[in-house]
């Protein structure tokens, strides 16, 4: 079975690149951890199952 841990140090690399954004050898070790901590303050978010039939909320116009 896949493992289904994304590489993080290859998702910085790739999302740096795409973006023109070079990141320094000195920070990429932080950048890393910090893309880390993102994704596991993300994930409990990611896993709810939102119903198709939901309709969003009106948008309030004063």
């Amino acid at each position: 079975m896949a493992d289904d841990k994304p590489d993080i140090s290859r998702l910085v690399d790739e999302a740096a690149k795409a973006l023109g954004l070079p990141i320094a050898d000195q920070y990429r070790a932080n950048v890393i951890v910090n893309y880390e901590r993102s994704l596991a303050i993300a994930q409990p978010l990611l896993e709810i199952d939102l119903d198709d039939e939901l309709t969003p909320a009106p948008v309030f116009r004063p």
